[in-house]
């Protein structure tokens, strides 16, 4: 006898690839161990804005017809690969339109609060342009499972949370928990950003550097004791916690390669309108330079 579905289903945005294939089996996976039901969305661009240069008048009908076959082809195949899950099936949208409004849109109205998409490591203009990954997280409030092509869809083995002692601290390892029931290796890791870095010259700072050295190993050691006590707060136990000193998005990226790391779960908040125009530059930046999964955990229970 299945067990009965919670009413919090997850959006899975695919591509009918092999990409699409990975990130269905890590949200196929996601979904079977928190009893929760998939919303698989496809959205294909329309061709006339991809090629806005071009004047498509000529071509209309058959611009047309190619669109709803297109359309066609992808909901087949995304079928294919979730042919074992009638249920998901059921739910698989394919539209035409702006990937970033619809898949926001399924989003909302199914009042979803995970979302599951892949993430590309674009560098240089392309980084510029932004994906549809970041677009998502700017216009919604859900948290956000950015699949990695080299990742491990089948299992998170090895997990990283990457917290600091904000507000989102205690939210960020709730919900980190309930991706560490089958770890091997839990590793919590807190970067505390240089104080030399809040003074505008190196010059200002030079006749305070003893005072910073003793601040900067109480601050350490209280952002230890508070993260410690916010992760037995949320059951996990055989971790080890990590207080480094640097660029958050460089240290955890660090980490998580130097751990071999599966998942790196983190927050972002969403509080303010500058907040989520940059979704978090830590969080934009391990998204842009991850070696693997990423959860970004977002500022809502």
């Amino acid at each position: 006898m299945s067990k009965k579905l919670n009413n919090d289903p997850i959006v899975v945005a695919l591509e009918p690839n092999e990409e699409g294939k990975h990130v269905f089996a890590a949200a196929s996976r996601i979904a079977a161990s928190q009893h929760r039901a998939l919303h698989p969305i496809n959205v294909v661009r329309p061709a006339i804005t991809i090629y806005a240069d071009l004047n498509f008048s000529p071509l209309t009908e058959t611009a047309l017809d190619w669109q709803r076959e297109l359309l066609r082809e992808n909901r087949a195949y995304l079928e294919r690969i979730s042919e074992m899950a009638a249920d998901h099936v059921a739910n698989l949208t394919v539209i035409e339109g702006n990937p970033i409004y619809e898949i926001s849109n399924v989003i909302e109205k199914n009042s979803a609060s995970l979302a599951v998409m892949g993430v590309h490591n674009r560098k240089g203009f392309k980084r510029l342009l932004g994906s549809t990954t970041h677009g998502v997280l700017n216009s919604t409030d859900c948290d956000l499972l950015a699949v990695h092509p080299d990742g491990k869809s089948d299992e998170h083995l090895r997990v990283l949370i990457a917290v600091d002692t904000s507000d989102l601290l205690d939210q960020v390892v709730t919900k980190a928990a309930r991706y560490c029931k089958n770890a091997e290796r839990i590793d919590v890791i807190s970067v505390v950003v240089p104080l030399t870095h809040v003074f505008p010259s190196p010059e200002a700072a030079i006749g305070l550097q003893p005072s910073f050295a003793v601040l900067t190993d109480d601050i350490k050691q209280h952002t230890n004791t508070k993260i410690a006590e916010a992760v037995d707060a949320a059951g996990l136990s055989n971790y080890t916690i990590d207080i480094r000193m640097g660029d958050p998005r460089d240290e955890i990226v660090a980490a998580a390669k130097e751990n071999k790391t599966d998942l790196i779960v983190m927050g972002s908040s969403n509080r303010g309108a500058i907040n989520r125009l940059l979704v978090g530059s830590t969080a934009r930046g391990v998204l842009d330079h991850t070696p693997c999964d990423v959860l970004v955990c977002r500022d809502h229970q």
